[in-house]
């Protein structure tokens, strides 16, 4: 698949099982079903895999073109939801290790030096569309803004606040006797030593995941709201939610209901820390929707049924290129360019 990066041999079989399946939705033609009987005889894993790939996109029907390479007898609904999920999860954890351990900064990551702390320290960052920055703070936390991102930094003797006024942010807490506090919205986010990504998904919704120790959420006072610069830390109502390691939950003004997360799921929510995208069976309209945030460039689909199409593998964010071969070669989408910001998508 095209712009799908292949980071181990684990990864490389998924991904060319997510190939063929596409492949086997449009209709193979004879030099290709030849080229599948080929990659099937190379291990028991690659139809293994392609078999769970299948199950997982509810895709069987497909396979069932070719019963002669299929056993007949498959694993009960559930028996295979189980070994999916765990196959999709181990794969997919490697895939964002690897990520993280081979990324070095290009072109489109900005990196900040440390600078040195002064009593009054007031800083203010942000990524332009497509950007991701990776900034040392002066007391030694670390900050990862994603696109479009824009955080406000203010330290004094007493405290250390950063406001979230747009995008995401990964913050890596330095622990020492100051607590530092994260405002998006109305809410605060009260930190000592630990690690976790907020994001503004809209005006009344912000997510926020634990990836290492504890925080508590409350909620910013608006009546006692002071001004940016001031040296006074933001006043709050009581922090009663506690969140910790391995849970996310949906900050809003209705019920916030805490939810545990998956390592892998983390890991591959939170694979823009290294300028890629992962995706593992979403539908195209929510794939396009994603990845319009790392792009000017505006998605529009015509073909109702194309909104529905399964995309999973890995792509460059900002890559629209690489995006419009996978979709042409893999899915039949063909595209029009309307403009440098405007791509139309249709099923022909």
């Amino acid at each position: 698949m095209n712009n799908v990066y292949k980071l181990n041999s684990h990864a490389d079989i998924l991904g060319e099982a997510c190939d063929w399946l596409a492949r086997l939705e449009r209709g193979l033609d004879q030099e290709e079903e030849s080229a599948l009987y080929d990659w099937l005889a190379i291990s028991p894993l690659h139809r293994e895999t392609l078999i769970e790939t299948a199950t997982l996109w509810d895709k069987m029907d497909s396979l069932s073109r070719l019963a002669g390479l299929f056993p007949k007898t498959m694993p009960r609904k559930n028996e295979r939801t189980r070994v999916v999920l765990a196959i999709a999860a181990s794969v997919l954890l490697t895939m964002a290790l690897g990520l993280f351990m081979t990324h070095s900064p290009d072109k489109s990551t900005r990196q900040n030096n440390i600078v040195a702390l002064s009593p009054d320290y007031h800083q203010i960052f942000e990524t332009a569309v497509g950007e991701h920055s990776l900034i040392h703070l002066p007391d030694g936390s670390e900050l990862t803004l994603n696109t479009n991102s824009r955080v406000r930094v203010r330290f004094s003797d007493n405290f250390r606040s950063l406001i979230l006024e747009r995008g995401e942010v990964y913050v890596k807490v330095f622990h020492e006797k100051r607590p530092l506090d994260v405002q998006a919205g109305n809410k605060i986010i009260h930190a000592v030593g630990t690690e976790f990504n907020v994001e503004i998904k809209d005006e009344h919704r912000i997510e926020l995941i634990v990836t290492e120790g504890k925080v508590l959420v409350g909620v910013l006072q608006v009546k006692s709201a002071i001004p940016k610069q001031s040296n006074t830390a933001p006043l709050r109502q009581k922090l009663e939610l506690p969140v910790t390691a391995g849970e996310r939950v949906l900050l809003s003004e209705e019920n916030e209901a805490i939810e545990e997360i998956a390592t892998e799921e983390i890991d591959v929510k939170l694979s823009w820390r290294g300028g890629n995208l992962v995706f593992r069976g979403e539908s195209l309209e929510e794939a396009l929707t994603e990845i319009e945030r790392y792009t000017p460039v505006e998605f529009v689909i015509m073909d109702e049924n194309l909104k529905t199409v399964r995309i999973a593998g890995l792509f460059k964010a900002g890559d629209v290129d690489g995006l419009l071969t996978a979709l042409r070669q893999n899915f039949n989408i063909s595209y029009e360019r309307l403009s440098d910001r405007k791509i139309v998508l249709t099923d022909k």
